[in-house]
């Protein structure tokens, strides 16, 4: 909590001294204030209808691998690889799609495949019992 709020004071300061108290809209600046990084980035960049990203989180990062929609070995990668499978239409839901498929159903520890909507088409339902 100390470093994070330590972020907050020192992304507002940047934001009065170099933005003229506006939240820059563009991934760069946006990147340069202390406490965001790619992710946050992207979610906000996506939800104010920007530029279409993809935030990858733990659970995107999961539901990904076990999709086969991706097989990077960093969030990043698995950003880039996501972009070139999804289609342009469903960028800009995506990764909401598959936060929710992971926080509710396909779960880290115990997935939920006897009730997931993809159990058909998931490459990774043979490793997990239900």
């Amino acid at each position: 909590y100390r470093t994070k709020a330590k972020n907050v004071i020192a992304a507002a300061r940047m934001l009065v001294n170099q933005h003229g108290g506006q939240v820059p809209l563009n991934r760069k600046d946006l990147q340069a204030l202390p406490g965001v990084g790619r992710k946050t980035a992207s979610v906000v960049l996506n939800e104010l209808d920007i530029e279409p990203a993809i935030a990858v989180d733990t659970h995107v990062f999961r539901v990904s691998h076990r999709l086969g929609l991706a097989n990077g070995s960093t969030p990043d990668k698995v950003e880039d690889q996501l972009h070139q499978v999804v289609p342009k239409k469903w960028l800009a839901k995506a990764h909401h799609w598959l936060i929710l498929h992971g926080r509710y159903t396909c779960l880290a520890q115990r997935p939920k495949c006897g009730g997931c909507v993809l159990a058909d088409i998931c490459p990774s339902r043979a490793s997990f019992a239900d």
